[in-house]
């Protein structure tokens, strides 16, 4: 069965005391071989599992890290002498247990010193490994913001670019109709003054032949004047009669001619005057309309200025509540 150290006094026992200074067992030589310098397994394990030659080596490394090793050396070159004359020698050995006491536990005491300081060492170190994995994870973090907030930057702006193009064609194509009102109405207008020269054309031809339907009347008044005298004189110019009558008669064909003429031009002019006037007030009529969708396109046109003029302030807004955002996330 294993046998574990307890943390009782030391026991007297024959044979030669452990390599390790806190084992209070010795080891009995047989004789035979080398000494050991250590109680080995399987009959003595501390109760951390640890062999005595274990924690000796850890009691060496501490002692070199506490500055004991100056003291152990001396204690490591008088301790041969004094156990070869142990058994003599009972005043000496007792001395020589007074300093291994103090030594040991000035080392213990050194050693204890050196863990809590390790000890401390190793929080520290924690804490500061701890404060970079979060300073790191900060870091990351404020990274994966800036990146989002310029993400939604770059988004903010697409949108504005699109809805600017959106309102510039809307504009450029209510300009277009502008446009083509404005030919549609000029081209209004001058039929409407082709239309008014052609009718003042007409009324100055209905004049003229006003006048000479009054020349021609005054014309067939004399006409009709002669004709009375030569039937005055009919009775009188007897033998005249029959060239007289045909005379008359011929010029009498010839009046009624010429009013029949006179009449069907009349009739043509005002025909064509009515015609002339029918169509200026068409005419009229078109340019109104035509000047009635030129005032509505006039009225799109100004709606979307106004439209456009607010789009623009509302993306300024949001520009600049996007760099006072990206503002804020730096100083953060």
């Amino acid at each position: 069965m294993t046998e574990t150290i307890s943390a009782t006094g030391p026991v007297e026992q024959p044979g030669r005391a452990c390599g390790y200074s806190q084992c209070d067992r010795r080891i009995a030589y047989t004789g035979a071989g080398r000494p050991r310098e250590y109680c080995g397994p399987p009959d003595r394990i501390w109760p951390d599992g640890k062999t005595c030659k274990t924690k000796a080596a850890e009691e060496r490394r501490a002692v070199q890290n506490s500055g004991l090793e100056g003291v152990l050396a001396a204690y490591a070159a008088t301790s041969g002498p004094v156990l070869a004359a142990i058994e003599t020698l009972t005043g000496v050995l007792a001395a020589h247990a007074q300093h291994v006491t103090g030594a040991r536990d000035g080392a213990l005491a050194r050693i204890e010193e050196a863990e809590r300081t390790a000890a401390q060492a190793l929080a520290r170190a924690a804490d500061a490994e701890a404060e970079r994995d979060r300073a790191a994870r900060q870091a990351a973090a404020a990274v994966r913001d800036k990146d989002q907030a310029l993400e939604e930057r770059r988004t903010a702006e697409r949108m504005a670019r699109d809805a600017e193009a959106e309102r510039e064609r809307q504009v450029t194509a209510a300009w277009d109709r502008v446009v083509e009102h404005e030919g549609r109405r000029t081209a209004a207008e001058q039929k409407a003054a082709d239309q008014t020269a052609a009718a003042t054309h007409a009324l100055a031809l209905q004049q003229r032949e006003f006048e000479r339907a009054e020349a021609l009347a005054t014309t067939n008044a004399a006409l009709v004047k002669a004709n009375r005298e030569l039937e005055k004189d009919l009775a009188a110019a007897t033998a005249r009669a029959s060239s007289a009558e045909q005379a008359a008669t011929l010029a009498q064909a010839a009046a009624e001619q010429v009013r029949a003429d006179l009449t069907g031009q009349l009739a043509e002019v005002r025909a064509e005057h009515a015609a002339e006037r029918a169509r200026s007030a068409q005419a009229g009529a078109e340019a109104g309309k035509a000047r009635e969708e030129l005032a509505d396109v006039r009225a799109q046109a100004e709606a979307l200025r106004e439209a456009l003029a607010h789009e623009r302030a509302q993306r300024a807004e949001a520009e600049a509540a996007l760099r006072a955002g990206l503002a804020a996330g730096k100083r953060s």
